[in-house]
Order: C-alpha cells, then structure tokens, then sequence
C-alpha cells in the first residue's frame, strides 16, 4: 500500500525531470531545441494518462514551472506553460472523458489558443504596450539578423537588394497570419504527442482512439469557409482582409492534413515501398508546390472520395 501510494509521486518526480531537461535543450540549443520542444509536453501527458487524470500531469507542470523559474527566469516559465503545460493537461482531460482524437486536439488548441489570448491582452493592457507591435519588432529584428549574415557571406548589390525586399515582404506576410500560425504549430505539437501516446498506449489507464490517420476527414462545411475567404480577399479593407487570410491559411492546412491522410491511405493500400515514401516525405519538406498539391488532393476528396473501398469484379 505504501508503494502504491509513492508511486505517483515518483512519477511527478520523474515526469519533473525530464520536461525541464527537455525545455533546457530547447532553450538552449535553438537548432536541435526546435525538435526537442516538440516533445515538452509528452512527460505530464504520459503520466496523466497511465494515472487516469489530470492531477499527476498538473503537478509535473507545476514542478518544471518552478525550476524554469529558477534556472531561466519568468519568460522560460510562461514559455512553457502556454507552449506545453496547458497543452498537455487540456489533452489529457480532454482524452480522459473518452473524447475522440482529433475533437480533442482540436479543442486542446482552442483552450490553448484562448488562454494565450486572455494573456496577451492582459499584459499589454498592464504594460500598455502593443502585442502586435512587439512581434512585428521581434521579426524586423530575426531578418535583420538573416541580412547581416548573408552580408558576411558576400552577398551585396542587386542581390542583396531583391534578398531585402523578399524578406520584407514574408515579414509583412508572417505579421498578418501569426495567429493561424499559431494555431497550425500548436496542432502540429498536440498530434505528434498524440502519435507518441498511441505507442505507449499499453501503458495507459486511459485508452487512446485505435482510428487511423488514414481515415481523417474534414467536416463538409470546412469547403464554404475556403471560399469565402477567397472572395472576401477581394475587399479592399486591410482588416477583413487580415481575418479572411488567416480563414484561408487555416482552411488550407486543414485540407492539406486531409490530403496527407489520403496519401497514408494509398502508400498502405498499394504497399508502397520505405524508399518511396521516405523521398516522397523528403520532397514535402523541401518543394512548396508538392504541399499545395497535397491540400487540393484533400480539397477534392471532398467529392471525390479517394479513400471508398475498391471493388471487385468478377469477369
């Protein structure tokens, strides 16, 4: 009885430790960091979910908020907090009350997104400064960076001029869809530590849904939002413009989770080899044109239906 009772706090102790080694990697090591952050989430999500609640995960995001406060100041707390411990404890009761998969990471987004966003005004009301304004300076800051060392590299002249005028032309883009940017990397997050939870899923007091990827499918009505976006991009009111641009970023991405949901359906139906699709995952992440193609593969299985059984007949 004395054991059961030390063993969550052996996990809380355990699940502690690793989410602050894996914040001080991030923090500290900004290129492997980037893939390391991915999984800051996963230790209080795991432990909540073999315990069957939230408690256990609350208190290890509890724990490695007080030692990021310590070893990195408040900035490296509310980093975490609102990039992985709100996440993970949200996922979790999410997932405890038998929710499905994606309705739960859709939701965990969403109270993320909401809490982020109370934050936000808060603290520019306290300090009485401009979020938007301070993340316009934190880009204008990141491509002067980006310039000056291309400048080192020898760039100048014309080619440094039209370098300059690219950059501040996705500056100006990225200071338009960061909220749905947002949106898009803290979805990336929560359905990777997802696809982690379903390796572990032995482990869990809470089951996982069994629902392959392959099946995901958006909600039919998700095609008016894209093409209403589109057509109110035709206004000209910078305003409406901004939101409709972010609808359609975000339609977009959804669409292009669709489409790589039918591209999983074929490589399994077909047995496409490794090889293949390992260079096919290689050309994603290096052609942008291969990434539209993939949202209008989703986009048209709407009528289409690529993923219907096949059937045979006899001749």
């Amino acid at each position: 009885m004395e054991t059961g009772a030390r063993q969550p706090l052996l996990d809380i102790a355990k699940g502690g430790a690793m989410t602050a080694a894996i914040m001080l990697v991030s923090l500290n090591l900004p290129l492997l960091g980037i893939g390391v952050g991915i999984i800051a989430p996963f230790p209080a999500l795991y432990y909540d979910l073999k315990w069957g609640g939230v408690t256990v995960g609350a208190a290890i995001v509890a724990l490695t908020l007080v030692f990021l406060a310590v070893a990195g100041g408040p900035a490296a707390s509310l980093l975490y907090l609102f990039q992985a411990g709100i996440p993970a404890v949200a996922l979790a009761a999410f997932l405890s009350r038998g929710m499905a998969t994606s309705r739960a990471i859709a939701f965990t987004v969403l109270v993320t997104a909401v809490l982020v966003t109370i934050a936000a005004g808060g603290y520019s009301l306290v300090r009485e400064v401009d979020p938007h304004g301070q993340f316009g300076v934190v880009i204008r800051e990141s491509m002067a960076q980006t310039l000056k060392l291309y400048e080192g590299r020898g760039i100048s002249g014309e080619d440094l001029n039209l370098l300059k005028q690219g950059m501040e032309q996705v500056a100006a883009l990225i200071g338009q869809i960061f909220p749905v940017l947002f949106l898009i990397g803290q979805s990336l997050v929560t359905g990777i530590n997802v696809l982690l939870l379903r390796r572990v899923s032995d482990r869990l007091a809470v089951k996982i849904g069994s629902a392959p990827f392959s099946r995901f499918r958006n909600p039919d009505w998700l095609v008016w939002g894209l093409i209403a976006s589109g057509f109110v991009l035709l206004l000209d009111n910078a305003a409406i413009e901004a939101v409709a641009l972010n609808v359609l970023v975000l339609s977009g991405f959804l669409y292009f989770v669709q489409g790589m949901a039918v591209v999983l359906h074929i490589f399994t139906a077909y047995a496409v080899p490794t090889f293949f699709r390992f260079f096919f995952y290689v050309l994603l992440v290096l052609q942008a044109y291969l990434v539209i193609a993939v949202a209008l593969l989703g986009l048209f299985d709407l009528w289409g239906n690529f993923r219907r059984p096949r059937i045979h007949k006899n001749l």
